[in-house]
């Protein structure tokens, strides 16, 4: 069983942003790529979970397993990605992140993990009172439960983290600038990243 996986979650069909939203590029690197270095840097293995049309781009690139989610649970959102990870690699804890996120950094990953303690099942950030729950760390022990609602159809991220032991981190707490968790969601916020490497406040929530 490995510590800690890496989970690069890359399965959306970013319809908002209007294309390949992973293979878009800043400072040289795609953005699924910054997101899997930091992963690199804090796991001891990593998986890339995505869509079924981007899963041959994946392979050419990334020194790494990449999956489709399980049958089972197939084009369910987030969750079915983390589902799908904890299925086929066994590991205690799992370090979770989106493929649109192009300031994550290995500091911010590390400073989750070391909230890690037997009585947490997970720690997501939380900052200027959003939750960020695909930037997180979850422990195993979650399975059954995470498999319960996926096959009870239930999708929402939000309600998952109700059911089970979360540390919720200020961006404060971490030391880190708040910057780090915004994504990418649509061109224009692509335009002002590439233009003077700030984007939006806005957060697409999950759901």
């Amino acid at each position: 069983m490995h510590e800690t996986v890496g989970v690069l979650l890359a399965g959306g069909e970013s319809r908002r942003f209007g294309g390949k939203k992973a293979f878009a590029k800043f400072k040289g690197r795609f953005f699924w790529e910054h997101s899997y270095f930091a992963l690199k840097e804090v796991s001891n293995q990593q998986v890339i979970i995505s869509h079924q049309d981007l899963i041959d781009q994946f392979k050419e690139m990334a020194s790494c397993q990449v999956l489709v989610d399980d049958e089972k649970v197939k084009g369910k959102g987030p969750l079915a990605g983390i589902y799908t990870a904890m299925k086929n690699i066994e590991a205690e804890w799992y370090v979770v992140v989106s493929c649109d996120i192009p300031f994550i950094s290995k500091r911010t990953l590390h400073s989750l993990l070391d909230m890690r303690s037997s009585s947490v099942t997970a720690i997501i950030p939380r900052v200027n009172g959003k939750h960020h729950p695909l930037i997180g760390v979850y422990h195993q022990s979650i399975f059954a439960k995470l498999e319960k609602q996926l096959l009870k159809h239930e999708y929402k991220m939000m309600s998952f983290l109700k059911k089970i032991d979360v540390i919720y981190a200020s961006e404060q707490e971490l030391a880190v600038d708040a910057k780090v968790f915004s994504n990418i969601n649509s061109q224009e916020d692509y335009t002002k990243l590439l233009s003077n490497g700030k984007i939006s406040e806005s957060y697409n929530r999950p759901e």
